[in-house]
């Protein structure tokens, strides 16, 4: 390739740039349409696509384009004619997924007596497509193309193969993070059950991870609502070094007691696991007994009345049974006896008798 302008190195700066950045809570879903608006700002042309290709069938799918006109069906339309499609047949048979142009195979005679050009592109004015390939899987590759009404340059599927191991590296990004969150949202699901809040942290008190209960109550209980998804609350900091202190110390260290903080009548605990820098810390609450004690005329059993005091927190019949050491189910059948009693329609209703008579309390 010969040197590269400085509006072609702009280009290709800003394209990396662009090509890399992930602000979505779906990278590998969003990554398709994030990228054909970078690609077509890349290299001037009608407009840009990525396909998902079965390398078995040629069939196209997840097609996402710059073009606003495109044919509802455009995936049926380009699985027809994908066996016609030069540049992605000389993919398929050679596994090269260098940038190639259909100007390459094809006279611009015999790319218009194709199925390809009279039932498709020729309605988009589209006269040359240039594109390569990513090897997803033995049955799954990826298919970046610009579609022009010229032909491309030399000079342009040079660009294009100087970006191509971007976009391999940005897409494996995606997938990776896509994967992270998923996991990420599998352990908050099952925390919920927990009654657990869980914050990963590093040993300035930088947040990795933090799950919505944690975030609940570090705000009930630190009087923090800013930041916290960055940064643990000071008061909380300085115990997790505290902690650790302990631990580089040359004594044998002291039992790791928790740390329990109040509000009221409740009591927030939290535990700490550290390992090389990282922390890992488990938040609790427990319900006060006196709220239970304070709802013994409704003649519930000491157990529904924990339950219920629990009910008028919030919570739910997972974090009760965690709370109170039972099953769900267990909680569950205390919550039916409990509206019996009470005759309230739903927790909801039993909830707002329990709040009346806590307050008078």
């Amino acid at each position: 390739m010969d040197q590269l302008r400085q509006s072609d190195t702009k280009r290709l700066l800003d394209f990396v740039r662009d090509c890399y950045v992930i602000r979505d809570s779906e990278p590998l879903t969003d990554f398709p349409g994030r990228l054909v608006k970078a690609l077509l700002r890349f290299i001037p042309s009608i407009h840009a696509t990525y396909n998902e290709v079965c390398t078995e069938t040629f069939e196209s799918y997840n097609t996402e384009s710059t073009a606003e006109n495109l044919a509802p069906n455009v995936s049926k339309l380009l699985g027809q004619h994908m066996n016609e499609h030069a540049s992605l047949v000389y993919y398929m048979q050679t596994g090269d997924g260098q940038a190639t142009r259909i100007s390459d195979f094809l006279s611009r005679r015999q790319f218009h007596d194709t199925g390809l050009y009279s039932d498709f592109y020729r309605d988009y004015h589209i006269e040359d497509d240039l594109c390569f390939g990513i090897f997803v899987r033995p049955t799954l590759s990826i298919g970046i193309v610009w579609h022009g009404d010229r032909r491309f340059t030399e000079r342009e599927r040079s660009m294009a193969n100087l970006i191509r191991p971007h976009v391999v590296q940005a897409w494996q990004n995606a997938r990776l993070l896509s994967e992270v969150h998923s996991q990420r949202q599998l352990l908050e699901d099952g925390l919920k059950g927990a009654a657990l809040g869980v914050i990963a942290c590093d040993s300035e008190g930088r947040v990795r991870l933090i799950t919505a209960l944690a975030r609940q109550y570090l705000a009930e209980y630190f009087g923090v609502s800013k930041g916290l998804d960055r940064q643990l609350p000071q008061e909380l900091l300085r115990w997790v070094r505290c902690q650790n202190a302990q631990l580089n110390g040359k004594d044998v260290p002291p039992v790791r007691l928790p740390l329990a903080v109040r509000k009221g009548e409740n009591r927030l605990t939290v535990r700490i696991l550290s390992s090389a820098g990282a922390n890992l810390l488990l938040l609790e609450e427990t319900t006060s007994a006196r709220n239970a004690a304070a709802l013994a005329e409704f003649f519930l059993s000491r157990r529904e009345s924990e339950v219920l005091a629990s009910v008028a927190q919030g919570k739910t019949n997972g974090e009760i049974a965690a709370i109170l050491s039972m099953s769900p189910q267990t909680a569950k059948k205390h919550m039916e006896h409990i509206l019996h009693k009470l005759r309230a329609e739903n927790r909801t209703a039993a909830a707002a008798i329990a709040l009346q008579s806590l307050s008078r309390d």
